[in-house]
């Protein structure tokens, strides 16, 4: 594109606030056209601009970095998609990021986003295939780019339309500014305010198809959705998220009516122990952030979901104690946090950390001895640690006798 065109293309945006949804008949679905999209060099730059932002909240640590469990997102999405992947030609490819909000989305280059919250909350891979096809149907029917040049959300035309003009830019000068896609804030804009009605509920039924095709059971999907309701402590706008997606009990009350329809079922559900086991990293990024946000009835329910498949890994149980001790700082009951150091150092003698706290929590209750016992398997096993010489403080202080725990 040369100069002309984009200012061309620039004069255009004023069209472009007089389309509405009657945009989606205008553009075919991927599948239908295959490598033919993007059809435009404006299409082709948004899908620049999402790669752009995926690649940029990969480099900040944002997205966890565990090639295993992304692979095994891309096999669902890929078995979702089925001969779709070679007509298109695509290749599918999935971030996981570390929010604990239960949510999904889609470039529109098909990269999914998986928020470790929704992994979390999910039971079994038929869940999250149902959501995973949703996702696809959006990408497949090019919900993303529509959506910005539609007028039926202002938002997310202003958003738009800041691509097209960073497209336009990018065009004339050959690089491309990230900088100008304010910090991705067009996907956070399409997930927490979402597609139009028509659009969630587009996707919501192809997904179901995808979903079935794919060997799934079908009603799974309502389970999968119910989980997508907005929690009470969720520390989010709650008057602006999802306010322009179909509410949760008409999705799943048409949901229900879709499933009705379909004449030959599929019934697999796999075991919710298998899916436990792929993504527990996930789930304890998860409780971990929950805890940050002081949600302790989530994570104590993710971590207890995960101690019951993974008993012989300490880890759990660790993150358990920590639970207790951020949740019970001064007590009373200290059983429950010192029961769960113990199961961890159970699950594994050489898990140094679970030594050291379990000797911070006696030390709190004032029981010499049994500190004195946990803080010097903490150095025996860690010391070179960057706390061994506090420890050791405590450890000496403990041994004297000549203060009492409770005064430090």
């Amino acid at each position: 594109m040369n100069r002309s065109s984009s200012l061309h293309l620039l004069c255009a945006i004023p069209f472009l606030l007089a389309c509405n949804l009657a945009l989606a008949a205008r553009y075919k679905p991927i599948n239908e056209i295959p490598q033919s999209v993007p059809e435009t060099q404006e299409e082709k730059q948004i899908w620049e601009i999402g790669r752009a932002h995926h690649t940029k909240v990969k480099e900040t640590g944002e997205a966890m970095d565990d090639p295993e469990m992304e692979q095994s997102l891309e096999a669902v999405a890929s078995r979702l998609l089925g001969d779709m992947v070679q007509i298109i030609g695509m290749e599918v490819n999935v971030i996981i990021f570390k929010d604990p909000s239960v949510n999904a989305w889609v470039y529109p280059d098909g990269t999914i986003a998986v928020q470790t919250g929704l992994l979390a909350e999910l039971e079994n891979e038929a869940q999250l295939a149902a959501i995973l096809g949703h996702e696809i149907s959006h990408f497949l029917n090019r919900h993303a780019y529509i959506q910005i040049k539609s007028k039926q959300k202002q938002s997310a035309v202003g958003k738009g339309l800041g691509l097209i003009a960073t497209a336009a830019l990018a065009a004339k000068t050959g690089t491309l500014n990230t900088g100008l896609m304010g910090a991705g804030q067009v996907w956070t804009d399409l997930v927490t305010s979402g597609y139009s009605r028509k659009l969630e509920t587009k996707a919501d039924e192809q997904g179901l198809q995808l979903l079935n095709a794919a060997g799934y059971a079908p009603d799974q999907a309502l389970p999968a959705f119910d989980a997508l309701r907005i929690k009470e402590d969720d520390q989010v706008n709650i008057g602006k998220i999802w306010s322009s997606h179909p509410d949760i009990d008409s999705r799943l009350k048409n949901l229900k009516r879709q499933i009705k329809k379909i004449k030959n079922k599929s019934t697999e559900i796999p075991p919710t122990e298998d899916y436990i086991r792929t993504y527990g990293k996930a789930m304890l990024v998860d409780a971990q952030l929950d805890l940050q946000r002081q949600r302790y009835k989530r994570a104590h329910k993710t971590l207890n979901r995960y101690t019951n498949v993974i008993p012989d890994e300490p880890i759990g149980y660790f993150f358990t104690g920590e639970a207790y001790r951020k949740q019970y700082p001064e007590g009373p009951d200290f059983g429950p946090r010192i029961s769960a150091y113990q199961s961890a150092i159970a699950a594994d003698s050489e898990f140094a950390m679970a030594y050291k706290e379990l000797g911070m929590t006696y030390r709190q209750k004032m029981q010499k001895d049994e500190a004195i016992n946990a803080f010097q398997s903490y150095l025996n096993l860690s010391p070179e640690s960057a706390d061994a010489p506090i420890i050791r403080w405590y450890l000496d202080d403990l041994q004297s006798g000549t203060t009492s725990a409770a005064q430090k």
